[in-house]
């Protein structure tokens, strides 16, 4: 009710909007309280020089339509997959591989698999040429969605040896290191 009164007052321009401050309530004393919030300079939506300036596709995002075609996908077809236990096998037996994170800066400055080379999903055709053809290439994500639709281009273009981690970084998180930061 009280998002849906701030909603039309800020469409009608009148009364006072809680622009700038936060309304607190407590159910179980039946008590508001009302912070002032300074706007953060940094801050990627609202800052001095905002990086984020529009709502992002979450289908695209987080690769609901991975069984779909797309420019990056080509034809959907099954995605050759390892889990984490096995990577996390490859990686003490210090087997030779690149650990591919397609996943963006920000999710990569939460939380990575040591050893990882960032190359965000949307960036992988401008720069394919960084990884080794003949490598064998695990991609990751946060959920594997995205790395799915990673590992179809990189198969589509020559690189036969590239898999998708199940379950991405979420996975990663919980069975094999419960004290990465989750998101």
């Amino acid at each position: 009710m009280i998002q849906a009164t701030e909603a039309i007052k800020l469409i009608l321009g009148t009364g006072e909007p809680l622009v700038g401050r936060l309304l607190h309530y407590d159910a179980l004393k039946m008590k508001f309280r009302e912070f002032n919030l300074k706007r953060d300079p940094e801050c990627p939506v609202c800052g001095e020089n905002p990086t984020i300036t529009s709502p992002i596709d979450y289908e695209q995002f987080c690769g609901m339509n991975a069984g779909v075609e797309t420019p990056l996908s080509g034809a959907a077809t099954a995605i050759p997959t390892i889990s984490v236990s096995d990577l996390k096998h490859k990686i003490d037996q210090r087997n030779p591989m690149v650990i591919l994170d397609v996943r963006e800066k920000f999710e990569y400055d939460i939380a990575r698999i040591e050893g990882s080379q960032l190359i965000p999903f949307d960036e992988l055709p401008d720069r394919i040429s960084e990884l080794d053809r003949n490598a064998e290439i695990i991609a990751f994500c946060h959920t594997g969605m995205r790395s799915a639709r990673a590992v179809q281009f990189l198969q589509d273009h020559g690189y036969k040896r590239s898999f998708n981690l199940a379950g991405g970084i979420d996975a990663w998180a919980h069975e094999i290191d419960p004290t990465m930061q989750k998101y």
